[in-house]
């Protein structure tokens, strides 16, 4: 078995002296084609050399970033993007009782798009995040998909025209 990632040698200096340490992070990210947002992290739990005599090149050479950092990276960008976690996705789906099946249908996504959200290998889109906000908390619009993914079209009353827009 694989000794832990602390207990392993510096591949800079060859000491056992790794040890974990909380650090500031950041990291800047684009999003939904908006400028670029920076992500700030005040105290990422990391694992670095702590021999003194460990001479990298660059400082941040002997950072290293688990799985555990990596995931904490990841839920910090879904939130200070402002978007749900997937854990908050898949949590509101299964209160719904939907398969992922269920709600891509209802949704009218295509392919492995909710899976895709749920295991945080894509970003939704602000106006997806947006309609799933709506999607997990109105009942009514969840029945007017589903009446519409029943028929294979949107109901005639839940189309919006320019017209009927300009009265709502």
């Amino acid at each position: 078995m694989a000794k832990p990632i602390e207990e392993r040698r510096c591949h800079v200096c060859g000491q056992h002296s790794r040890r974990r340490e909380k650090r500031p992070f950041q990291y800047e990210i684009s999003h939904d084609g908006r400028p670029p947002v920076t992500i700030r992290i005040p105290d990422l739990d990391v694992i670095v050399c702590a021999n003194p005599n460990c001479r990298p090149e660059n400082p941040d050479d002997t950072v290293i970033e688990d799985d555990d950092a990596a995931h904490r990276i990841t839920i910090e960008t879904y939130r200070q993007l402002g978007l749900l976690t997937p854990d908050e996705i898949r949590t509101q789906r299964e209160a719904l009782g939907l398969t992922q099946q269920q709600m891509q249908e209802l949704m009218g996504l295509g392919g492995n798009t909710l899976s895709r959200w749920e295991q945080a290998r894509v970003y939704q889109s602000r106006a997806m995040d947006r309609f799933l906000r709506v999607f997990f908390t109105s009942a009514q619009v969840r029945e007017i998909l589903n009446r519409g993914a029943s028929t294979g079209s949107e109901p005639a009353e839940s189309k919006v025209t320019p017209a009927t827009a300009m009265s709502e």
